[in-house]
């Protein structure tokens, strides 16, 4: 099957078909929950502003807010069913519908920002201009969190969703290495690598990479 011209267009439409069984089977944040904690110790200063991209039905937002309640946080996503479900948990959090592509169009700054799973469904060109308008957006010694799918990034194409439902999306895969490459090319310090490996509905392996880099 021919590439899609927008990636992010074909997984809006996956993810705001299937909200409701995403917000079912993804709830349990654990797996990422050591990530999470790194993430926000390195956060500062006291009630920092945050920049949370593909936010889905707010499982994060939430567990950051347990974590450091003072965090100010614009939770921001393309698909409006998945906003609609974040915003029915009653979060001290702004939803907002935003593509993560252009960050830039908010015109301010934070002191951080959290993209999780957002670089599977960009095109390797999308990812570095993210990563560049990323630094932009960010102030002096802001910290950026990304978590995306680690693997051959020739094993790339349309994947079956991980909720075992709905249309197949295209997935990006990434290496560490060469990820933070791009990240350091940019001006980004790396703060911390990290991986976690586990069997997939499918019964194959995964590896999600998860990395905190700083301006």
């Amino acid at each position: 099957m021919k590439e899609p011209t927008d990636r992010t267009a074909l997984a809006v439409r996956v993810f705001d078909a299937w909200a409701s069984e995403y917000d079912k089977v993804f709830q349990d944040t654990s797996r990422y929950h050591a990530a999470f904690h790194r993430f926000c110790d390195v956060v500062t200063p006291l009630h920092a502003e945050v920049l949370e991209l593909g936010c889905g039905p707010g499982n994060v937002t939430r567990y950051l807010l347990q974590r450091r309640p003072d965090l100010r946080i614009l939770a921001t996503d393309l698909a409006p069913n998945m906003l609609e479900l974040a915003r029915g948990y009653h979060l001290p959090a702004t939803f907002a519908l935003l593509d993560a592509r252009a960050i830039s169009s908010l015109g301010r700054s934070f002191d951080a920002i959290v993209c999780g799973f957002c670089l599977p469904y960009f095109s390797p060109a999308e990812t570095t201009a993210f990563i560049r308008d990323a630094f932009s957006v960010l102030r002096n010694k802001g910290s950026l969190f990304i978590s995306t799918m680690e693997n051959d990034p020739a094993k790339s194409g349309y994947k079956a969703p991980s909720s075992g439902q709905g249309e197949s999306a295209y997935i990006q895969y990434y290496q560490g290495e060469a990820l933070c490459k791009e990240l350091e090319g940019s001006g980004f310090s790396i703060r911390d690598v990290m991986r976690e490996r586990y069997t997939g509905r499918d019964g194959a392996p995964v590896t999600d990479l998860m990395i905190i880099a700083q301006r």
